[in-house]
């Protein structure tokens, strides 16, 4: 069966839920406290059976994930001259430029505090304020372009599961 990636990604992501539910049932079954003259009560636990569906549901999140990182390896992007790998980690690194410069270009050019001691410290950028919103605006318009581009690729390739 062909999926896009975005429908693979979405298939992981059911298998990985339907394995959280299996174990977290597993971990309120498996075992069964009682007080002492007190009848143990029978609790529906077969261990061979859960551990089975667990590596089956592990086992086809694995096939799927190698397929979808075979992908992501290597489908070009030609916007960018990058694999869709390549894409997804630069568009973690732009976030992260992002960030920095949000917080560059939040600074005031000019700050006064009074030192230990009651002596006035002045402390002033050594950059372009405005450069640095210039920059902001590039790395924001790449993100966008990037994630567009990124969503069509997932949108439109596909791969075998």
């Amino acid at each position: 069966m062909k999926l896009c990636l975005k429908e693979a990604m979405k298939r992981i992501s059911l298998l990985e839920q339907q394995k959280r539910d299996i174990l977290s049932d597993e971990s309120s079954n498996c075992m069964t406290t009682y007080g002492a003259g007190e009848e143990k009560e029978k609790v529906e636990y077969d261990f061979t059976d859960v551990r089975t569906h667990v590596a089956a549901l592990d086992s086809e999140i694995r096939r799927i994930k190698h397929n979808l990182h075979l992908a992501n390896a290597t489908v070009r992007i030609d916007e960018f001259d990058m694999t869709l790998g390549e894409c997804i980690i630069y568009l973690a690194q732009l976030n992260n430029e992002k960030g920095t410069l949000e917080r560059m270009a939040r600074r005031e050019l000019k700050t006064r505090k009074t030192a230990y001691g009651g002596g006035v410290e002045w402390t002033e950028l050594n950059y372009s304020r405005e450069a640095c919103r210039e920059q902001l605006k590039k790395v924001t318009e790449d993100i966008v372009k990037l994630q567009m581009v990124i969503d069509r690729s997932n949108l439109t390739h596909e791969i075998e599961v």
